[in-house]
C-alpha cells in the first residue's frame, strides 16, 4: 500500500524537481507543451558540441562554437538568397551585360546622348523667353503675369516631373524612361508650338518641362552606373554643363534676332 502511495505521489513523469524516489511534477511541467522531435534532436546535437569544448578546453570550446555558428549563419544567407525568387542580379561581377564591364567606347558614346539631352532640355526653358511678347500679342493679351508665368511654369515641370520618373528609372530601367521622356518631350513641344490659346500653351509648357526633366533626374544615375567612383569626376562635369549653361545659351541665341 505504502508502494502505491509513493508511486501515486511520486510519478515517474518528465519534470522539474528530481528526487531519490522519483521526480515530482510542477504545474509549468505539466501545462508545458510537448517538444517535437526537430527540437529535441538540435538541443541534444547542442548537448554533443557542449561536452566536445568543455573536453577540449575553454578556449577551444568558445572559438569552436562561434566558428560553427557563423558557419552555420552564412550557409543559412547563401541558402536564402539562392531559394529566393524575388532576387535579381548581375550573372557574377564580371557579367558583360553590367553597364560597369562596358567598353570604354560604348561608355563614352552614352555620356554623350545623355549629356546632349541634358543640355537640349534646359535650352528650352529660356529660348521661349525674348519671344513672350510676340506671343502675348498673338493671344491678344496684355497681362504681365502671364507673360511671366507662361516662361517659368516650364521649370516648374522640372520641380514635378523627378517625383515620378525618378521611381520610374528603378522600377522599368533607364533606357524606357528616357525613350518615353524624349518622345513626349518632342510631342509637347510640338504641341506648344500650334497651341491655339494661352492656357492651351501653358499646360502643354508645364508638360513640355516634365517630361524634358528626365536627364536630369536619372543622369547621375546613369553615369554612376558606367564609372567608377575614382574616375567619375570628368563624366560629371561633362554632364553638369548642361544645366548651367542651357538657358545661357538659349537666351543668347534668340535675344539678337
Amino acid at each position: 500500500m505504502a508502494d502505491i502511495d509513493e508511486k501515486h505521489i511520486f510519478p515517474s513523469t518528465i519534470s522539474d524537481v528530481p528526487n531519490p524516489r522519483g521526480s515530482v511534477p510542477t504545474a509549468s511541467s505539466e501545462k508545458s507543451p510537448t517538444r517535437s522531435t526537430s527540437h529535441r534532436i538540435a538541443d541534444e546535437e547542442k548537448n554533443k558540441d557542449l561536452e566536445a569544448g568543455l573536453n577540449a578546453g575553454p578556449n577551444r570550446s568558445s572559438s569552436t562554437s562561434d566558428t560553427a555558428i557563423e558557419t552555420t549563419v552564412v550557409e543559412r544567407g547563401q541558402t536564402q538568397e539562392e531559394s529566393d525568387p524575388n532576387v535579381v542580379d548581375w550573372d557574377g561581377p564580371d557579367d558583360p551585360y553590367k553597364a560597369i564591364n562596358w567598353t570604354s567606347r560604348k561608355k563614352w558614346g552614352n555620356i554623350a546622348v545623355i549629356a546632349s539631352i541634358t543640355f537640349l532640355t534646359p535650352l528650352a526653358s529660356s529660348m521661349f523667353a525674348p519671344g513672350v511678347q510676340e506671343v502675348m500679342s498673338e493671344f491678344h493679351s496684355d497681362n504681365d503675369q502671364l507673360a511671366s508665368f507662361v516662361v517659368s511654369i516650364y521649370v516648374m515641370g522640372f520641380a514635378f516631373g523627378p517625383l515620378l520618373i525618378a521611381p520610374s528609372s528603378e522600377l522599368w530601367g533607364r533606357m524606357p524612361v528616357y525613350h518615353t521622356c524624349n518622345c513626349l518631350f518632342i510631342v509637347f513641344t510640338i504641341a506648344c508650338a500650334v497651341a491655339s490659346s494661352l492656357p492651351s500653351l501653358i499646360v502643354f509648357r508645364f508638360f513640355e518641362g516634365c517630361a524634358g526633366s528626365a536627364p536630369l533626374a536619372i543622369g547621375g544615375g546613369s553615369l554612376a552606373d558606367m564609372i567608377i567612383q575614382e574616375k567619375r569626376g570628368g563624366a560629371m562635369a561633362i554632364w553638369a554643363l548642361g544645366p548651367l549653361m542651357g538657358p545661357v545659351i538659349g537666351m543668347f541665341l534668340l535675344s539678337g534676332r
